[in-house]
């Protein structure tokens, strides 16, 4: 079970992403999200990247179905143009990672993201 997203994102001192995706579950489509960001902290600079989300059990994927999925509060310090996150481990029955596409940001920030789902 997994939500795909891609996402744009820009700061400076106050941050926000947006983004949009598609969502599996047991490999077939089953509808589409978007989720909205929040960063605040010490941060500069855009970029894009896509967000994959892994759900450990139904529950979990019915709570984002639900639209009830937000995640919490999360400390990132980087500065990259591209690569992957070593973010994966499951997390409240989360696990979530990320891979920079284009842009460059440099951060230290908190961030919390909301998900809307909708169905096919």
């Amino acid at each position: 079970m997994q939500s795909s997203q891609r996402v744009t994102k820009g700061g400076l001192g106050i941050g926000a992403a947006h983004g949009k995706g598609e969502v599996y579950e047991q490999g077939k489509f089953i509808g589409t999200a978007d989720v909205k960001q929040i960063t605040f902290g010490a941060q500069f600079g855009g970029q894009q990247y896509s967000e994959i989300i892994f759900f450990k059990d139904k529950a979990t994927l019915e709570d984002f179905k639900a639209s009830k999925m937000k995640l919490g509060a999360q400390a990132s310090a980087i500065a990259a143009t591209s690569g992957v996150s070593a973010d994966a481990a499951y997390s409240e029955g989360v696990a979530v990672t990320t891979l920079a596409k284009t842009g460059l940001m440099y951060e230290a920030t908190i961030a919390g993201q909301k998900f809307t789902f909708k169905p096919r």
